[in-house]
């Protein structure tokens, strides 16, 4: 930042351009509506510039993505849809500081490394499971498969990211697996 403290036009454009996809699939995990999505970053970042002169760059991205989620969860509620994730697990990310949300961000990177090390069919498991919320039962007759294999597929696939992402992150497996799977 500047030595006024004012956000310049650059440091805005910087901003966005490291973060908007980021909070993008943040928003997609929510409200799995692109359109939602898009208009509900859209926003956050055109407050963003409003608030320009008070925006602490310490806290931005905790900002942001507090700002993102709050937002979405408006739209759905305005659209009274449910709301796809536990609402306990978007409390605890109220609360996230910058160093946690960049932990988040790294361990979204991993995790996306070992989806991509599981089998085509695992991946199709889980895809079907939580990006398109489909129960087990769908899920099974859709694969071919029995309603106990969906089952331990996902269990052993939630037992890998446990141990893979650690035990700080167990809770946040679901929303991170919306954010990744795609």
């Amino acid at each position: 930042m500047n030595q006024s403290g004012i956000l310049t036009v650059h440091e805005y454009e910087n901003l966005f351009k490291q973060n908007y996809e980021r909070l993008y699939y943040h928003a997609h995990a929510i409200t799995h509506d692109e359109d939602i999505a898009k208009d509900v970053v859209s926003e956050v970042f055109v407050n963003v510039w409003r608030l320009r002169e008070t925006i602490d760059q310490n806290t931005v991205l905790s900002y942001l993505y507090t700002s993102v989620r709050n937002r979405c969860l408006d739209q759905l509620k305005q659209s009274n849809r449910q709301v796809p994730l536990m609402e306990e697990v978007l409390n605890d990310l109220e609360h996230y500081t910058e160093t946690d949300w960049n932990e988040y961000e790294a361990r979204i990177t991993h995790l996306k490394a070992v989806l991509n090390r599981q089998p085509e069919r695992v991946r199709r498991v889980l895809y079907l499971r939580f990006y398109e919320q489909k129960s087990n039962q769908d899920v099974a007759d859709m694969l071919g498969i029995s309603v106990d294999g969906v089952k331990k597929i996902i269990q052993r696939s939630f037992a890998q990211m446990r141990i893979s992402l650690g035990k700080k992150m167990l809770k946040f497996v679901p929303l991170l697996l919306l954010s990744c799977i795609n």
